[in-house]
């Protein structure tokens, strides 16, 4: 039922209304007002006037005021709805499914996509409906999907986020056939809240017939945005002429504008340039005017306002405007270019490269302008051996970073240098021609470990004549990039210092091959100078972290690091920093995995691969939502949907706030009948006599009740921000004494089983320390007999830690080595049968293993360097923690895969006698994991989690509860579990 902009989803409590005249009689009359006798002790009697009283009506305001407050309450228990344009129902009685696109393109809005999908869950609660969150992109390999109760479903979408890659419709269809099998339940409802954007026009349109389908007697609702609110993507690269031109795309349909930004690696915001495309354009192009050096400091560029990964662009060296010195050992040929040496070279860099050509043919002058002008590339051709202090300049210059590119020609088949990558043998190899048995020779594919590695070979490309390595000299040291069908080298490389020498076997004309007037030629160079830094002899930023170090200073590329590495290093480009849905640069989420140069260009984003970064920190390689020639199309509207917007006015529920506006009408009613009864004053007692009127405390008593009817309706307001109830400080106050302090904390520490966590000093960890062990507490209590109380925070340092079982311990990256008091504090606690649980809650981040064994201190080696600790290994099978309460294979937290490190079996024990004594009860002294367990025990009152579980979802959550419950249970019990009596049971219980 409507009224309006009104809508009552209870409409039929309206009829409440008819008993307002009932309400109206019963409320006609007040009790008399009491009368007021003075009591003297001599005249008990007199004065009093004994006469029948009749009650007195009831005022015709308050009458008013309490019929009024009986409306409003039943105008509230029928619900009413302001605006309900948004609160339309869903038609149908079965389950509600809710398909949630959470690809990069949904990021720039994602709080009003929740905000709608909250606003669905609110419409099948009312209607007693399960429901079904279908989220598009899914953050795991295998998504559960199930029906959920609305409590439910709130919290498996709060744990919904944008992913960095496009929706996997048809990936959803098939988790979403597995769940339902292959006919929905009748009344079915289907609501997709989808990016309005085409990704796959075949798949998508597929998706679309079978939600159709899904939607089975009921509603199948689109929820879009619309064209001015539509995502936009952004590519970037540099062109012909230098400039570093970026393109931005739309779906079309309406004027976009903006501003586009490019940082540094240091997030220095280095330019910025605007964009602005018309009503039904879907593409434009900007290039920002900036210096070169300043140009391929570049890494970033993204799309101001617009919080998306498809709306950021991020740079590599294959990006960079590089400057190549071109030097040769002959004249230029000016009446006949095509035979010159530089020729092909110089055609071949042009597009993205600004070459030096020294002025002379000096080979002295011409080094030593290019080292002046700063060039990252030198490239020679058919220049024979360097010598004296043109040797020793190059030299120099190479190992700070430089790249010498070397080509052969006649003068090289007499002997080189020690600026070639090898030694060569005297004399060429002629392949072809009267003379020769052989033939030219076509090209092998590339090594996985070469940096041309991808590139597709022209079958055409044949080699007549080359320099050859002399096979006896060849070393690890000397890497080969290339080579023919036969296995001769053909481009071989070897690093020296920082930088790299490189040798073609072959001239840079056409004179002993064909591969200059290729396209490969040009790939293989652009491969090469992509490796380069400006101004090669630059020394390296050692003070920043590679990655965030700027592309002119750690411009080392996977070739740089293929003549000195294992070819594992550019057979698998490990994930280094990859994007989130929102555009911002993160560690790796557990699920990425390793890529290869072969597949980084043609790869698209993914769960396994998010774009970002891959590779070594130093020469990272960029993996993007958007490639160059990708256009956004708009979703075409799906037969039989009924199409909804986000940006429609906000609907209401005026529910709390009617009620909320009777609590106040009745409290002033109460107000209103004690002034009556007082007869309209308020007396203060002055001895046996009546005090003058006081309209002051009358007035501040109507005060008061404004005040409190007010906080009693902010209170109640609807979404009002309501933040966690806190856990109870039990920490006594700094008042007390210090003794008294000391005795309260150990009289509530020891009244129950008490676990404490270690107090870190950041207030982030902290809390969630404190909030995890609190919904631990809670699980223990429901699940088992034991009653825990509130956990407490511990001073490691001052506080005594003898009253606790369990110690939870967060490692922070700050931590600091410990004092002695507290190494010997807490030895002495280990070995007197009290466990710590160090978590350094850094698996989900990609960083190392939690003990540090690599050859870096790691804060945990800080804070274990002193103590005593036992011999550790990983959980063994058929240990007590694996069978304390739960059967448990994994010990999962917010992250699943990290290892739980617990003290070894007394292997050592008759060597060593007080190594049997660590183990108190065989309870393992000390536990240390890096899943993070805190955060997924962090649970509210009602159940709700605080923090993802990622990648298992509420399934890792429960095992992660597990977890904790084995954990707390072998602290309580020591080996009771390993006794032979319940070998039976557990057998039977594994199905053994």
């Amino acid at each position: 039922m409507s009224l309006g902009a009104f809508v009552f989803l209870s409409p039929w409590l309206l009829t409440g209304l008819a008993a307002l005249p009932l309400i109206y009689w019963l409320l006609r009359t007040v009790p008399p007002r009491p009368q007021q006798i003075n009591f003297p002790p001599t005249r008990i009697l007199v004065g009093i006037e004994n006469r029948e009283k009749t009650p007195a009506t009831t005022p015709w305001w308050l009458l008013l005021l309490r019929l009024l407050a009986a409306a409003l309450v039943i105008f509230a228990l029928a619900q009413p709805i302001l605006n309900p344009s948004k609160d339309q129902p869903v038609a149908g009685e079965g389950p509600l499914l809710i398909v949630v696109d959470n690809g990069w393109a949904s990021a720039p809005r994602w709080s009003e996509r929740i905000t709608m999908a909250e606003r669905m869950i609110d419409l099948a609660e009312r209607d007693s409906r399960p429901i079904m969150i279908l989220p598009t992109a899914a953050a795991a390999k295998s998504p559960t999907l199930r029906l959920e109760s609305p409590p439910d479903a709130r919290t498996t979408l709060g744990a919904v986020i944008p992913q960095p890659f496009a929706p996997d419709r048809v990936g959803s269809l098939a988790a979403l056939t597995s769940a339902f099998g292959a006919q929905t339940p009748d009344g079915t409802a289907v609501v997709w809240l989808t990016d309005g954007i085409a990704h796959d026009e075949a798949a998508d349109a597929n998706f679309a017939d079978s939600l159709k389908a899904a939607a089975t007697s009921g509603s199948f609702v689109v929820i879009a945005d619309d064209a001015a609110g539509a995502a936009l993507g952004l590519t970037a690269e540099v062109g012909a002429d230098g400039k570093l031109s970026a393109r931005v795309t739309s779906t079309g349909g309406a004027a976009h504008a903006g501003v586009l930004q490019a940082f540094s690696a240091k997030d220095e915001q280095l330019g910025e340039a605007t964009f602005a495309l018309d009503v039904n354009e879907t593409s434009t192009t900007t290039s920002f005017e900036l210096p070169l050096e300043l140009r391929n400091q570049i890494t970033r560029i993204a799309i101001s306002g617009m919080p998306s990964a498809g709306s950021v662009h991020l740079l590599d060296a294959r990006d960079q405007w590089q400057r190549v010195a071109l030097l040769s050992g002959e004249a230029r040929e000016k009446a006949q270019p095509l035979l010159g040496p530089l020729h092909y070279i110089e055609k071949a860099l042009i597009p993205f490269a600004e070459i030096v050509k020294p002025a002379g043919a000096n080979l002295a002058a011409g080094v030593d302008e290019a080292l002046q002008r700063n060039a990252g590339i030198i490239m020679m051709a058919d220049i024979g051996t360097l010598r004296g202090a043109v040797a020793e300049d190059v030299r120099d210059w190479v190992s700070k970073g430089g790249i010498l590119v070397r080509f052969s020609g006649p003068r090289l088949e007499k002997g080189g240098d020690d600026l070639l990558p090898a030694s060569l043998r005297i004399g060429g190899r002629t392949l072809g021609g009267a003379l020769s048995w052989s033939k030219p020779q076509p090209m092998a594919a590339f090594p996985d470990d070469s940096p041309f590695v991808g590139l597709p070979i022209a079958s055409d490309v044949r080699i007549s004549r080359q320099v050859l390595a002399d096979p006896t000299k060849l070393t690890g040291q000397t890497a080969v990039w290339a080579s023919l069908e036969d296995g001769t080298p053909l481009v071989t490389a070897r690093k020296l210092g920082d930088g790299q020498l490189v040798l073609f076997h072959v001239t840079a004309n056409s004179d002993w091959s064909n591969l200059p007037l290729s396209g490969l030629f040009v790939d293989m160079l652009r491969r090469v100078s992509a490796m380069a830094r400006i101004g090669g002899g630059a020394p390296t930023d050692d003070t920043t972290p590679s990655i965030t170090t700027s592309a002119q200073t750690e411009a080392a590329t996977d070739g740089d690091a293929s003549a000195s590495a294992p070819a594992a290093s550019l057979t698998n480009l490990p994930p280094l920093q990859t994007l989130d849905g929102f555009g911002a640069l993160r560690p790796p989420p557990p699920t990425a995995r390793a890529l290869t140069l072969s597949q980084l260009d043609d790869i698209s984003p993914g769960l396994d691969h998010p774009p970002g970064y891959y590779g070594p920190g130093g020469s990272p390689r960029s993996l993007n939502v958007m490639r160059h020639t990708d256009d956004l199309k708009p979703l075409p509207t799906p037969a039989g949907a009924e199409m909804r917007g986000f940006t429609e006015e906000d609907s209401t529920p005026l529910k709390p706030w009617l009620l909320a506006i009777a609590l106040t009408l009745l409290l002033v009613d109460v107000i209103a009948v004690l002034l009556l009864q007082s007869g309209g004053r308020l007396f203060k007692s002055r001895g046996n006599q009546p005090s003058a009127p006081a309209p002051a405390s009358a007035a501040g008593i109507i005060i008061i009740a404004v005040a409190a009817s007010a906080f009693a309706l902010t209170t109640t307001t609807p979404n009002a921000a309501h933040a966690q109830s806190p856990l109870a400080n039990t920490t006594p106050s700094v008042s007390q004494p210090v003794d008294a302090a000391a005795a309260a904390i150990a009289a509530l520490a020891t009244s129950k089983v008490t676990i404490g966590y270690v107090v870190t000093g950041d207030d982030e960890v902290d809390q969630i320390s404190r909030v995890g062990l609190a919904g631990l507490c809670r699980i223990l209590t429901l699940r088992t007999a034991v009653t825990p109380g509130d956990p407490m925070a511990v001073n490691i340092n001052d506080d005594v830690i003898a009253f606790y079982p369990v110690l939870y311990w967060p490692v922070l990256e700050n931590a600091k080595p410990l004092s002695e008091e507290t190494v010997a504090k807490i030895d002495a606690y280990m070995k007197q049968g009290g466990m710590i649980i160090f978590d350094t809650r850094d698996h989900g981040l990609g960083t190392p293993s939690s003990l540090g064994l690599g050859l870096d201190e790691t804060p945990l080696q800080r804070i274990l360097a002193r103590l005593d600790i036992p011999r550790l290994e990983p959980v063994p099978e058929g240990h007590v923690l694996t069978k304390s309460f739960y059967l448990l294979r994994a010990f999962p937290g917010r992250w699943d895969g990290g290892q739980l490190w617990v003290e070894a079996g007394a292997v050592e024990a008759q060597d060593n006698p007080n190594r049997q004594a660590r183990q108190a009860d065989g309870v393992s002294s000390i536990l240390i994991t890096s899943n993070d367990f805190a955060s997924a025990w962090a649970i509210d009152e009602r159940g709700r989690p605080f923090y993802p579980t990622v990648p298992g979802g509420e399934r890792q959550r429960e095992m992660a509860f597990r977890t904790g419950i084995n954990i707390v249970m072998h602290a309580l019990t020591g080996n009771y579990k390993a006794d032979q009596v319940h070998v039976p049971a557990l057998l039977e219980r594994l199905g053994q």
